[in-house]
């Protein structure tokens, strides 16, 4: 698990070079899986919109009292539109229908409509989107498209976990832990909760380091 981690995390660091326009020297031949995905990214990675580009980019909004905290692996903004893209280097393409209600989705969408402002002006919803490219099929890459009743919805669910964490913590409980472990293969804190001692494997939930986070309350 740590080396696929390990290789995942270095394939993000190569795109992000790549992305900042510097040198990138291909993974030698004692490296053949991230060698791999470095060949499929060349001859088959997505199309790009034209625009500025902005690999490894991290956004805040504020939602309630907290912040919210997302870092794309590459958002590129253009004259009327946005594009998200993520990579993704240990999963199988799951269906559109999946990614849809996927918290990363709802979050990363999310994340761009409230922080247009801070990016970009007279962008709605509707002009943005999100690829996720995947080293194992790099062919299946699925794109969403945005719109304004969507980030309704996302951005009403999103409030209310932020409210049920504050409640939660409010409490002075601990927060319950899921009987559902498939829920932990997707999350990148399982280790804090001894959950990788049940056989959970990280490495399908992508080497994005925290995808999102809520930070501290508002001063």
């Amino acid at each position: 698990m740590a080396r696929a981690l390990d290789r995942g995390r270095r394939f993000h660091r190569l795109l992000q070079r790549h992305f900042l326009g510097l040198s990138v020297a291909a993974p030698q031949s004692d490296e053949p899986e991230l060698a791999r995905w470095w060949r499929l990214f060349e001859s088959q990675g997505p199309q790009l919109l034209a625009g500025k580009r902005l690999p490894e980019f991290n956004l805040t909004v504020p939602i309630g009292r907290h912040f919210l905290t997302g870092r794309y692996d590459l958002l590129i903004v253009g004259e009327k539109e946005a594009h998200i893209y993520d990579w993704k280097t240990g999963t199988r393409p799951p269906t559109l229908a999946v990614l849809r209600n996927d918290l990363q989705t709802c979050v990363y969408l999310a994340l761009a409509a409230e922080g247009a402002a801070a990016l970009w002006s007279d962008f709605s919803p509707e002009a943005i989107r999100l690829s996720y490219w995947y080293a194992s099929d790099p062919p299946l890459t699925r794109t969403l498209a945005y719109n304004a009743t969507w980030h309704t919805e996302n951005w009403a669910y999103l409030a209310s976990l932020v409210q049920q964490i504050e409640r939660q913590l409010e409490s002075g409980d601990e927060l319950p832990l899921t009987d559902d472990l498939a829920q932990c293969r997707r999350c990148a804190y399982q280790a804090y909760c001894g959950r990788q001692a049940d056989g959970i494997d990280l490495a399908e939930w992508q080497s994005e380091e925290a995808s999102f986070n809520l930070e501290p309350d508002l001063p």
